[in-house]
């Protein structure tokens, strides 16, 4: 009997387009298709009108992974719907939605194919797990920076004829290295000033880099110790990639293989 009344609850199908300021949203039931329609980006809204248009039902809910996050999917599985969020690669495409593209059509495709069941949705993150991993991309973010900040500094070098000693000219930079850039001297003030304020922006950008590595490998110390510690043990793998590894994969315990 139970087994009858979950076959029995009608379900809807909802597909959203999903912008920084406005979500397209197609929605159909079991039985036909209910409409696309424009609305603010506010999830509540969207909650409220189903409550209200369609209460009762079971609700499924899909949209394409982009720069809003999962923060709408965690709103709607707490609560209690079913929802996918799924890699923009993967959703299939027609003719129609190629050479037509636009958020309606988009939309009215997700929510198709979230009917048929085709759809296959990507890991969905806890806030605190997705926040762990905007920290390690931050550094990542950091070391571009710093990695263009000792370009910027022996471009000028370069431009200005300053020959950078031979025990020096690598990627590693010392402290005798940061002395020596210390101790250049243009023949004008604004040489100078160009110089030192490179240098500035190189330790600014050298001390956050450092810093962010020990906040991870201190969040992981208290978090993941033991996940942080196993990979650790593993020859070549060192505090800090252990904690990218975790901050970039979670628990990799729910991977099946390691394919």
């Amino acid at each position: 009997m139970q087994l009858q009344d979950a076959f029995s609850i009608p379900k809807i199908f909802i597909g959203l387009d999903i912008h920084k300021k406005s979500w397209t949203v197609s929605i159909q039931t079991d039985l036909f298709f209910h409409k696309t329609y424009s609305m603010p980006s506010n999830a509540e809204d969207l909650y409220l009108y189903v409550e209200r248009t369609f209460p009762d039902h079971a609700v499924d809910l899909v949209y394409e992974a982009g720069c809003c996050g999962f923060s709408v999917a965690r709103y709607f599985l707490n609560l209690g719907w079913n929802v996918l969020v799924v890699n923009p690669s993967d959703v299939k495409r027609g003719d129609k939605e190629r050479y037509q593209k636009t958020d309606a059509l988009d939309s009215k495709n997700l929510s198709n194919q979230l009917k048929s069941g085709v759809l296959r949705g990507v890991f969905i993150p806890t806030e605190e797990y997705e926040q762990f991993t905007t920290l390690a991309r931050h550094r990542t973010q950091v070391t571009k920076k710093l990695r263009q900040t000792k370009s910027h500094i022996k471009s000028m070098l370069l431009f200005h004829g300053i020959k950078v000693p031979e025990e020096f000219d690598n990627s590693n930079w010392s402290k005798a290295f940061i002395a020596w850039l210390e101790d250049i001297k243009f023949s004008s003030s604004c040489g100078d000033l160009a110089l030192q304020g490179k240098i500035r922006m190189f330790k600014f950008i050298k001390s956050e880099y450092l810093e962010i590595a020990n906040q991870m490998r201190a969040y992981c110390r208290k978090n993941n110790k033991k996940d942080y510690n196993l990979l650790k043990s593993i020859p070549g793998i060192g505090g800090y990639l252990a904690s990218v590894i975790l901050a970039e994969c979670g628990d990799l315990r729910r991977f099946n293989n390691e394919g």
